[in-house]
């Protein structure tokens, strides 16, 4: 919906998932960026919630979405928990209508025992897993009998509203609750009130509006807008779910104030000044906010190398990236939608090599993955600007959920044979970490060369890095 009535209207109210009629400028798509500091309430209808990308189809049925899509649904449903619960500290007040429950199948992971072969570790998500609360067994079902106990709080929303409700969940088990509308079986709850932190989490079943019935095509503009039926009703429902958190927030039986007592006319000098040190503070709050949000970027950037110590596919994958991009190589992923490949390395010296990682949580390195890399070579070299055979290193983290010091496992006795047939270089990826590690924080070329000599020499063994040198011998 584009509308510019009521584009100079404070935007007090942001809603995902869930459009207020007249107020289309304060509402964002789920993923969206804009942080919830600028709204003083916040409108969440889970229905929006849900990934959005590519669906892989498993050959025995069913399916999961890939790895891109699940990260990027997990990192957006991860920073709107972080907001509501913000938001919630702050004393605000969150509003959640009840849509259907749904649940995803992510993938976490993706391996490749044979050629050919993806293999996907998944996890099940739902639509509200972006609470910062449980509150209570959430199942999905359909109806109109939404039945009000008569909570004060509500009153005038119920008078105003109580014909636009329908339920498309109930909820069950509820801790901590107040609760406002229930079915016809009263443990099925359909509305409540939750105190969190210093805010609240007011809980309600959907409001459907006949969306034809509040538009009108503008033919100047060639766009629908919202007509004065569909403006009067979002008014009231802003308004009314104002009067709901100012209700909320006085914490007692007191009446909320009309919007026309909010006029600066009715307001002290100090009361004035006094909002504008809270609008002041809130921006101070915002931009410690986003000083955080770059720290942690920077955090996360400087930590990967720990990766080596403990993670498995694709995390292990990147960690090795930059361990190799810190001891000289030019190291890439390569995909070409029929060929993939986790690594493809090439050192200063001109020498290519062709790389796999694994990481065990409590066993050793086992031939699976040596099998994967041989024909990974093959497959490069079967590539018609690939003139030369690649060598291999396969990268390995066994144990890897055990502290490196602990640690007796490394690789099978079929990967060290057949390393040393295939002169294939294995590299532990904790011994990695202690040379990338040093040379991310000491600058030494003749280090960086003998770690590469290293690797080029240990071709069909485990290898073994040079020691430590002397921090003071930097060249």
């Amino acid at each position: 919906m584009n509308n510019t009535q009521f584009m100079n209207k404070k935007k007090d109210i942001l809603s995902i998932g869930f459009e207020i009629p007249g107020h289309s400028e304060n509402h964002i798509p789920f993923g969206s960026s804009k942080s919830f500091m600028d709204a003083d309430i916040i409108i969440i209808s889970p229905e929006e919630i849900y990934p959005s990308g590519d669906w892989i189809r498993f050959s025995s049925g069913g399916g999961c979405y890939d790895t891109g899509t699940s990260n990027k649904y997990s990192k957006n449903s991860s920073s709107l928990k972080k907001e509501v619960s913000d938001s919630l500290k702050l004393g605000k007040t969150v509003f959640i209508f009840l849509a259907g429950k749904k649940e995803f199948l992510l993938a976490t992971n993706v391996t490749h025992p044979r050629k050919g072969e993806n293999l996907y570790s998944t996890i099940t998500k739902t639509n509200y897993d972006f609470l910062p609360i449980k509150i209570g067994n959430i199942t999905s079902a359909s109806g109109k009998r939404v039945i009000f106990n008569g909570n004060q709080v509500l009153s005038e929303f119920n008078r105003n509203f109580s014909g636009y409700l329908k339920y498309e969940s109930y909820i069950e088990n509820s801790e901590n609750a107040t609760i406002t509308y229930h079915g016809k079986d009263k443990s099925k709850i359909l509305g409540a009130i939750i105190k969190v932190d210093s805010g609240h989490l007011v809980i309600l079943p959907q409001i459907h509006y006949e969306y034809n019935a509040f538009v009108e095509y503008d033919k100047k503009t060639n766009k629908k807008l919202w007509n004065d039926k569909a403006i009067k009703f979002g008014n009231k429902l802003s308004d009314v779910l104002k009067g709901i958190d100012t209700q909320l927030s006085s914490n007692n039986e007191k009446t909320p104030p009309p919007k026309w007592s909010l006029d600066e006319i009715y307001s002290t000098k100090k009361s004035l000044g006094i909002e504008n040190q809270i609008k002041n503070s809130l921006a101070k709050i915002e931009e410690v906010k986003k000083k955080i949000e770059k720290f942690n970027q920077q955090l996360e950037s400087e930590n990967k190398l720990k990766d080596l110590l403990f993670e498995q596919g694709k995390p292990l994958e990147n960690a090795v990236t930059k361990a190799l991009d810190i001891l000289g190589y030019k190291a890439e992923n390569y995909n070409d939608g029929e060929l993939e490949l986790d690594h493809v390395i090439e050192s200063p010296e001109k020498i290519r090599y062709i790389g796999e990682c694994e990481g065990k949580d409590t066993k050793d390195i086992n031939i699976t993955k040596f099998r994967q890399l041989l024909e990974s070579l093959n497959a490069d070299f079967a590539r018609e600007d690939v003139e030369e055979k690649a060598y291999g290193i396969l990268f390995g983290n066994p144990q890897r959920l055990l502290e490196p010091s602990k640690r007796i496992l490394d690789f099978t006795k079929k990967c060290k044979t057949g390393a040393e047939r295939e002169k294939i270089a294995l590299v532990k990826t904790t011994d990695l970490f202690v040379v990338a590690n040093f040379l991310q924080q000491n600058k030494n070329e003749r280090f960086k060369k003998d770690c590469r000599k290293a690797i080029s020499d240990g071709l069909g063994k485990i290898v073994n890095f040079p020691s430590l040198p002397n921090k003071k011998n930097d060249i």
